[in-house]
């Protein structure tokens, strides 16, 4: 059933892009839209993860920040380290500490609003609450150059304008500090366009690009002028692990 479901939402997604393909750029309604619609299959999908949370994984105040983001820290142990995970879904998957040295997390997602009504729910409270928060509109909810390390895992390929999040999320890291994305490869494909599944991450030669039926976007010739971004294959082929050095 959750096959046919996605074979038949992603064709009705790919007939949208057609029909409205002279509007189909990363900053049309279209794929706001078809994210609109794509919202409550993600819902579901969250409500089931939370009930099957494993709480001492993802709810430990003393875990340690994962080694792909304790490498790009620029910090020394009298630095208050702020990170901004955009895009993190019910709970921040990230570690609350760096070498025992507690870190700011801020956690952003647009349907944290039901996250939290989920979260009560079912009697569980995070060390680090996720607040209402788009991707696409972050300067409207925090200050430029004011976060060490702005992440995302496996959520700005959900996104209606990845190419605007990414803008937003280098414009509210620090000079010479990174935006981190860490994604399954190609998720648009392997789903079917169907849900929140509109976008595809994939690296070329060194290169990061992200497509759709419609776009396909080379992101370091976008961010030439205010970043270095480098792409790297991680997992046996199954994730992307992208940062981007703010110049």
């Amino acid at each position: 059933m959750k096959r046919l479901f996605e074979i038949l939402n992603g064709a009705f997604n790919r007939l949208i892009l057609k029909l409205f393909s002279k509007k189909a750029g990363t900053d049309s309604g279209v794929h706001k839209f078809i994210w609109g619609i794509g919202k409550k299959s993600e819902l579901y999908y969250q409500e089931n993860f939370i009930k099957n949370l494993d709480v001492n994984l993802f709810c430990n105040p003393d875990s340690e920040i994962q080694d792909y983001i304790k490498n790009l820290l620029k910090v020394t142990h009298d630095t208050n380290i702020k990170i901004l995970d955009v895009g993190a879904g019910p709970v921040t998957m990230l570690g609350k500490k760096w070498n025992g040295k507690e870190i700011e997390i801020t956690s952003v997602d647009p349907l944290a609003e039901k996250y939290n009504e989920l979260l009560n729910k079912n009697n569980i409270n995070p060390p680090v609450r996720t607040q209402v928060g788009f991707a696409e509109r972050l300067t409207g909810q925090f200050e430029e150059n004011s976060f060490d390390i702005v992440h995302a895992i496996n959520s700005l390929d959900h996104c209606f304008n990845p190419l605007r999040a990414m803008e937003q999320m280098l414009t509210v890291v620090k000079k010479g500090s990174y935006v981190v994305l860490y994604h399954s490869i190609n998720e648009g494909k392997k789903h079917n366009y169907s849900g929140l599944h509109q976008w595809n991450f994939y690296e070329v030669g060194g290169n990061f690009y992200i497509s759709n039926s419609k776009l396909n976007i080379n992101i370091n010739k976008e961010f030439e002028s205010r970043a270095e971004v480098n792409a790297k294959i991680m997992d046996g082929g199954v994730y992307l692990l992208v940062t981007f050095l703010k110049k």
